[in-house]
């Protein structure tokens, strides 16, 4: 039960449908940016230190940069969220959920009417559903190797559609400058006048910054209406604010982890976390302020890592 009604979703006929118009679909309204919290008086306040160990395991197992690459993609500056398949009050709460979440780390939402970039579809047929959306829309997912987009890959692809989960999702991404502009030009070899054509960016790298960045230009986040049941409302947003907001690992070890990716977890029965935890807040907040531009995977993780130690 979800905060005490059944989640009520169409079958994937109905709501690819849906996916084809913008009526019917809720987008979540424009938040404001938050505001300084009150200060707390006379509150007894419990300092535990992280362990370097403890952040590192927690960045390597919650991301997943895009195949090929070596930085972790993010949004830039603004997202737009829309949700389909389910009644309009729940759709217009899962879309306030991730609104406020991406505020909270200092992104922008749009306005209503916007073009969502974050797609958000309950169905109670998610393989049907995906099948049907590659077929029709086969460019949204991205999967063949285009220049300068990045997904996980093909393997990932198949996962994401056959492997059996209440939530699914998938993002794709864009090589940008490190400054975020595109990259232009296809280079090709002239037949007397050498390299021509050669994508144009305005470098700025080195052995400590990449001249270039990942930015996420769209997600799909497909809901198992038949799996999601004994959650609640609060739960399921927050778990879907965590994994549309950054490249998380489907195939992340969180064993150990205090983070809402253990949310469908059986075996943890009461330990498992029910809402972002500090960890999971800690860590959006690192991302959202780390150099975009990290000439390596290795660079990245360690500056999120030691971000969220000092936290």
């Amino acid at each position: 039960m979800l905060n005490g009604f059944k989640l009520k979703a169409v079958s994937a006929s109905v709501l690819m449908a849906l996916c084809a118009v913008s009526t019917g679909t809720a987008q979540a309204t424009e938040v404001a940016p938050a505001g300084e919290e009150e200060a707390l008086v006379n509150e007894k306040v419990v300092i535990t230190a992280r362990k370097p160990a403890e952040t590192k395991n927690y960045v390597a197992q919650v991301t997943a940069p895009p195949h090929g690459t070596e930085q972790l993609a993010r949004w830039n500056d603004r997202i737009c969220v829309g949700v389909s398949g389910v009644r309009e009050e729940q759709a217009q709460f899962l879309a306030d959920r991730v609104s406020q979440r991406a505020v909270e780390i200092g992104l922008r939402t749009g306005k209503p009417g916007c073009s969502p970039d974050i797609t958000i579809l309950v169905t109670t047929e998610p393989e049907p559903l995906i099948g049907a959306m590659q077929d029709k829309y086969s460019n949204i997912f991205a999967v063949s190797s285009e220049k300068r987009v990045g997904t996980l890959g093909g393997a990932a692809f198949e996962q994401f559609k056959t492997e059996a989960r209440p939530v699914r999702w998938w993002h794709v991404s864009e090589t940008r400058g490190a400054d975020g502009s595109r990259i232009s030009g296809e280079a090709r070899q002239g037949i007397s006048d050498g390299m021509t054509g050669a994508p144009t960016v305005r470098s700025e790298g080195s052995r400590l910054r990449s001249a270039t960045r990942q930015d996420l230009s769209h997600a799909v986040i497909v809901v198992d209406a038949n799996l999601v049941q004994d959650v609640s409302m609060d739960s399921l947003g927050d778990y879907i604010a965590f994994v549309a907001l950054m490249q998380a690992d489907p195939n992340g070890n969180t064993t150990g982890i205090d983070t809402i990716m253990n949310l469908f977890r059986a075996d943890m029965g009461d330990k498992r976390a029910t809402q972002l935890t500090d960890w999971d807040k800690d860590f959006l907040r690192a991302l959202y302020s780390m150099p975009r531009n990290t000439a390596s995977l290795s660079q990245a993780q360690s500056y999120l890592a030691e971000r969220m130690e000092r936290k």
